[in-house]
């Protein structure tokens, strides 16, 4: 029976069995029947129909009288229709028998067609589905207040998609009218008019484009106090320039999921491994897994000592069957050995994340709900991922896919848990064959020239200890000597070298110390220098900029240098500017540091190199927030001038693309007493940074070790510095009481060092904390204090700012008049000292303020002003929060629709950034129509 049932419900309300038209009475059992026809296949519980039948006041036993409307309504459909499973009921009907989910799907096929003409198809059949208003005329207030809006702007969403691709390919005329009618029935809505202004402009009716947007202006002006948004002013400035309309407002065509293409470059003349190579083309990648519908993925282990090759061969069979995962192929470093600490699986899945292009403020901050968002990324698609040089199976474990894809990952841990529990196959690389060693070294040097040389050639691999890292570099050498036989004598004699001066037969690296120390030693002085620096640096990334730190040298200057040590394989480049050494030539590089740079000479690289990741998370601080004071800085000077960055999207882009390396360098700096200054100040620079893009925790882990690293340098006023962005933190977090104590922390140190600057800034926000709390007078002195401490600094940003949180105090002790006029005062300082991240924020209080005193118009007007800043900044914590504050003071005054889609908005993001406030405004959702 279930395939002769059909329900429409975009639309009048029907019901069809067969042919008959069948009509379930209005009242408990449509409600039931909608909540299940909304959760096609999936069982409703009985405590949520109840809440939907009941909003108010339920019947003393609701489980009866759902059941009883349950009955009524088999009656009418049919008695197998309706099941009833352990916690509820679910309609036992195919999706495809409601319109509501035939349109979806025919959306969903929209989204993903290649063509333009195919998604214009599919769309117009979705909306052929609409019949007018959702679930007819129903006056079930659970309909109406949260089912019937969100239906709405699918509506809306699939329409205005539709238009957007028939203006793009036909003439405007037939769609004026259509526009004409949907402004008209829904005025307020900003992408209707500019559609409507952009098909009149197109048709040559510029005169008509015009007074439509004088008609929106005057709407938005009457109706929420507002003015167009910036896409409607841009779209204006086209029609008046008589420009051809490019129709700004339109939203892009549907934009592909990035497909990274991250592996690092093959080897053209990969050579050995042969058996090795066999075994992995024999592996079932991609097969289905046993008792299971659909595909899991395939886990290859790649397990060996240093310097087999591991990630050569690795490298290899990943392009060798790349060509099977189209959605992109990903490789990560999770520096399991090496000079820094290894990688964190919750850093790792944030990496992961980043780079399949989820922007850092969407990444969640719990590790759990990370790797469950890389796995819904990754659900479905055929995705290579190679994670090199993993620490143990528990780094790798929560960053496995769960559908679909290949995990390769290296290690020099044999990972025996991972195949045990995870099914991961595992092929362990020893020291190579002699025959595949000779033919390794052939490939490189010549086979004519082994041929003529069999026993040399024996005797070099041997020298080499059958290691293809030690073959690599030495082979690199040998192409310069006359014979093989030569180099073998070198060889043989540098060995020796090392075993007279006592790291020979019990060091089990003498023979790749042997091959380093020849190749070393005919590099230029110029690149054995930058090859000694190179080794220090802390962690396993090294852009260029950091390279020419560390040697002291100009880009320019240092890529010459670079460019002979990845000649003689003692350097890889995995990406364009970014270099790395291998684990054990990191450990000759720095043996050789040791030998040829003084104590002085090697602590003024590490210098030079701390000194470049603070200057320039310092000017790219400047972008993010040009109003503020860094005293924190003092006394480090710049070594050289850092290089300046356009404008704040470069800032952000440099700091999200070294947040790994500044993640690692800063942890390895904060130990040392000689070098936690750097850390700490560093950190400090960067807090702009986390407040616009990093999860809540990764942040405090940030500034939680810089305490430390101050605490470690005995900076009393960097401890006071650090401890008041931690009392921020929990400020942003409303956790209050922990806010107060960190302020106060640190307001006791600033006061201690005599640090006028810092302890006005303490005072201003521990007064904004108190306030919140409700001690109105302790925070009016505060905030008094923190003024005069200002005024005498001559620094107007601080007055803004202690203007701005004595609002704040203001707001909380009911004097909503006091408040308007402090946040504007705060507002013009802010504005004359061109300080617009603050004043974003000033300019939300204000709406707050505003909307208590009824002010709708002003409060609306604030709120989107503060929005398009946030935007700009592309600071989307606080354009959310903002967003949440419009949706309610729209929602109060009677712009329900308008309100929820705002609200629905702000709480997506908020529950992308794993923001505490997604939870009250998710109460706020469900209790608001």
């Amino acid at each position: 029976m279930a395939g002769e049932v059909s329900f429409g419900i975009l639309g009048p309300w029907e019901v069809r069995i067969g042919r008959e038209l069948t009509t379930v009475p209005a009242g408990r059992q449509r409600t039931i029947l909608a909540s299940l026809l909304l959760s096609v296949g999936e069982s409703v519980s009985t405590p949520m129909l109840a809440q939907r039948l009941w909003p108010d006041q339920g019947p003393d036993w609701p489980q009866g009288a759902v059941h009883t409307y349950v009955t009524r309504l088999r009656r009418v459909l049919g008695p197998e229709l309706i099941q009833t499973c352990p916690d509820g009921y679910r309609l036992k009907v195919e999706a495809d028998t409601v319109d509501l989910h035939r349109f979806r799907g025919l959306v969903r096929r929209a989204g993903l067609a290649d063509a333009a003409e195919e998604e214009l198809a599919l769309l117009r059949e979705s909306l052929k589905l609409w019949r007018g208003r959702p679930f007819g005329n129903s006056r079930d207030a659970w309909l109406e207040q949260e089912i019937v809006p969100l239906l709405m702007e699918e509506w809306f969403a699939a329409t205005e998609r539709r238009i957007d691709l028939e203006l793009a390919g036909e003439p405007p005329g037939h769609l004026i009218a259509e526009l004409s009618d949907l402004t008209n029935r829904y005025p307020t809505r900003e992408s209707l008019w500019a559609r409507l202004i952009t098909a009149l402009h197109r048709g040559g009716r510029r005169a008509e484009a015009l007074s439509a947007y004088q008609r929106v202006r005057t709407v938005l002006s009457e109706e929420l106090g507002l003015d167009p948004g910036e896409r409607l002013v841009q779209l204006h400035q086209t029609v008046l320039m008589g420009d051809a309309a490019d129709h700004p407002a339109i939203p892009p065509a549907r934009r592909e999921p990035p497909r990274p293409r991250q592996l690092p470059h093959d080897i053209v003349c990969f050579t050995g491994r042969s058996q090795e190579l066999a075994a992995l083309e024999r592996l079932p990648y991609g097969a289905p897994a046993p008792g299971r519908n659909g595909r899991a993925p395939t886990v290859v282990a790649i397990d060996g000592a240093p310097g087999t090759g591991k990630t050569t061969l690795a490298v290899h069979w990943a392009h060798r069957v790349a060509h099977g995962y189209p959605d992109g192929q990903l490789y990560l470093n999770l520096r399991g050995y090496g000079p820094a600490d290894p990688m964190t699986s919750a850093a790792a899945a944030e990496s992961l994340l980043r780079r399949l292009g989820v922007a850092s403020e969407a990444i969640p901050v719990d590790v759990d709900e990370r790797c469950a968002l890389l796995r819904t990324i990754l659900a479905d698609r055929h995705v290579l991922i190679l994670l090199d040089n993993a620490r143990d199976a528990d780094q790798v474990r929560p960053l496995l896919p769960g559908t679909s894809g290949l995990v390769v990952v290296t290690s020099r841990n044999q990972l025996r848990s991972l195949s045990i529990r995870d099914g991961a196959y595992r092929v362990t690389l020893g020291a190579m064959p002699e025959s595949q060693a000779i033919e390794l070294l052939a490939a490189t040097v010549g086979s004519a020239r082994v041929a003529r040389e069999p026993e040399a050639a024996s005797r070099l691999v041997a020298l080499c200890d059958h290691l293809p890292l030690a073959l690599a570099v030495v082979a690199e050498r040998a192409q310069r000597a006359a014979t093989l036989g030569e180099v073998v004598e070198a060889l043989e004699d540098e060995k020796a070298r090392l075993d007279n001066l006592g790291t020979g037969e019990n060091d089990p690296n003498t023979d790749l110390r042997a091959v380093l120390s020849w190749s070393y030693g005919a590099l230029s002085p110029a690149a054995a220098a930058t090859f000694h620096v190179l080794g220090l640096h802390p962690a396993g990334d090294i852009a260029l900029e950091a390279a020419a730190a560390l040697a002291g040298l100009s880009p320019a200057e240092v890529e010459r240098s670079v460019d002979q040590l990845l000649a003689a394989h003692l350097l890889e480049q995995r990406h364009p500017r970014r270099y790395q050494l291998h684990d054990l030539i990191r450990l000759y590089a720095v043996d050789q540091a040791r030998l040829h740079m003084s104590d002085d000479e090697r602590r003024a690289a590490v210098r030079r190199l701390l000194d470049h990741y603070l200057f320039a998370s310092v000017s790219a601080d400047r972008q993010l927030l040009p109003g503020r004071r860094r005293e924190f800085v003092e006394p480090m000077r710049p070594q050289r001038p850092a290089s300046p960055f356009a404008d704040a999207g470069e800032a952000l882009a440099w700091l999200e693309l070294e947040f790994d390396s500044l993640r690692a360098v800063t942890s390895w700096a904060a130990t040392s007493s000689e070098w936690a200054g750097y850390a700490w100040r560093t950190t400090m620079a960067m807090t702009s940074f986390f407040d616009a893009r990093i999860p809540w925790s990764d942040g405090l882990d940030f500034l939680m070790s810089a305490v430390s690293a101050a605490r470690t340098a005995n900076e009393p006023v960097g401890e006071a510095y650090t401890l008041n962005s931690v009392g921020c933190h929990y400020s942003d977090r409303g956790e209050v009481g922990l806010a107060e104590k960190y302020f106060g922390e640190a307001l006791t140190l600033f006061q201690q060092a005599g640090h006028v600057h810092g302890e006005a800034m303490a005072l201003g926000n521990l007064g904004m904390v108190q306030g919140e709390a409700g001690k109105y007078e302790t925070a009016r002195r505060h905030l008094t204090r923190a003024l005069e401490l200002h005024e005498s600094c001559e620094y107007p940003r601080g007055v803004g700012l202690v203007l701005d949180n004595l609002g704040m105090a203001h707001i909380v002790a009911g004097d909503y008049g006091r408040a308007v006029r402090a946040f504007r005062r705060a507002h013009e300082i802010l504005v004359r000292a061109g300080d617009e991240p603050s004043d974003a924020q000033c300019l939300r209080n204000m709406g707050r303020a505003y909307a208590m005193t009824g002010d709708v118009r002003n409060a609306v007007r604030a709120f989107r002003l503060a929005i398009d800043i946030f935007r700009r900044m592309g600071n989307q914590r606080w354009e959310a929060v903002t967003l949440a504050d419009l949706g309610e003071v729209l929602h109060e005054h009677g712009h329900a629709l308008l309100a929820r889609g705002i609200l629905r908005t702000a709480h997506g993001m908020m529950k992308d950034l794993a923001d505490p406030r997604a939870k009250d405004l998710e109460t706020i959702l469900t209790t608001t129509g």
